[in-house]
């Protein structure tokens, strides 16, 4: 699994001293450059994209729409987004309790937020950094993180395609494409529960001594995530996805709504859905240029323009996407502070 690969990565390259305890070596500073990098390279390509795209549309008119959207609406936006990521970080200590994993809530959701620094890496695979301190910390199983991540990505979806449901007969020519990426994770998810698929194939291929240890890995984490796959914590994952993705769906709406763009709630919470999924499906870097060409060509269709509707497709992209990268930026450096020894 690509997030095992990254927690091997991060765990490899991270000191010990040699009494053999972690944290007493300089994994702050390992792990801050790692996560520094990351940011810097995602932040550059975002600029450059968004710039791109101001420049082709109308640079004037986007920059004198996001001057004039009004503050006190954009706290507004930002409180339902945070309690949005709230709601998820529960989901993320619910998870871990239901796998006999029980840490304190507080700690759960500050690492969930933690998490959100590498957020923009091809399918949010660096957020299984996650792993190093809850393994660190309480000894629990990186494999058994990252299954829970695995989870987590497939309820994200099945939330975002639940509320986009309520809307998609609003959208006739989206149909097609919305139906099409709803089989993709419903597949996905029922090959997580067929353990007597995967199993006979990952146990063959473990007997090659180069696949043997990524076999495992791999084998370890979909039976992890499989765990969680019951009917009762399937219903409470999935409520909890989607209210808090539900949550960016009513600021996206609060948005257009403040730029004076017109739409009904329905409208925009399919907009929101939907381009969501095609980001997270196209595997790219924090969904960047999917999910806003989705948006852009969805607004389209509501008849609202290219050059009116950017201005609300970044302003909600800022709220939801770079607004998180900050957050976690700030939650990671609080984390990696905690183990930096005092000199």
């Amino acid at each position: 699994m690509p997030e095992t690969h990254v927690v091997e990565t991060i765990e490899a390259s991270r000191e010990v001293a040699p009494n053999g305890d972690r944290g007493t070596g300089k994994p702050a500073g390992v792990a801050s450059g790692r996560v520094i990098r990351s940011v810097l390279i995602f932040t550059v390509a975002g600029v450059v994209l968004y710039g791109a795209a101001a420049i082709f549309s109308d640079y004037g008119t986007v920059v004198a729409a996001l001057r004039t959207f009004p503050i006190l609406r954009l706290a507004i936006v930002l409180a339902i987004v945070v309690l949005g990521w709230v709601i998820r970080g529960w989901r993320f200590h619910y998870y871990l309790r239901e796998t006999g994993s029980p840490v304190p809530l507080v700690y759960s959701i500050c690492v969930f937020l933690a998490g959100f620094a590498l957020t923009g890496t091809p399918g949010k695979m660096g957020e299984a950094v996650k792993a190093v301190f809850l393994k660190d910390d309480y000894g629990i199983p990186a494999t058994r993180v990252v299954g829970i991540l695995l989870v987590e990505r497939l309820m994200d979806l099945f939330g975002v395609l639940l509320l986009g449901s309520f809307s998609i007969l609003l959208f006739s020519t989206s149909q097609g494409a919305f139906l099409l990426c709803a089989a993709l994770v419903v597949a996905g998810g029922v090959f997580l529960c067929l353990e007597r698929v995967y199993r006979p194939i990952l146990q063959w291929t473990g007997r090659i001594s180069l696949l043997s240890w990524i076999s495992d890995m791999a084998l370890s984490t979909l039976l992890s995530g499989k765990e969680l796959m019951n009917v009762r914590v399937f219903v409470v994952g999935l409520l909890m996805s989607t209210v808090a993705w539900g949550m960016e769906s009513v600021a996206l709406y609060l948005i257009l709504e403040g730029l004076n763009l017109p739409s009904t709630f329905l409208q925009a919470n399919f907009v929101y859905c939907f381009s969501t999924i095609v980001g997270a499906l196209s595997m790219l870097p924090g969904g960047i240029g999917g999910m806003e060409a989705g948006m852009v060509g969805l607004l389209a269709t509501m008849g609202i323009s290219y050059s009116s509707g950017l201005p609300a497709v970044i302003l909600i992209r800022i709220c939801t996407l770079w607004f998180a990268i900050l957050v976690g930026v700030g939650f990671m450096f609080g984390m990696l502070a905690r183990r930096t020894p005092n000199t």
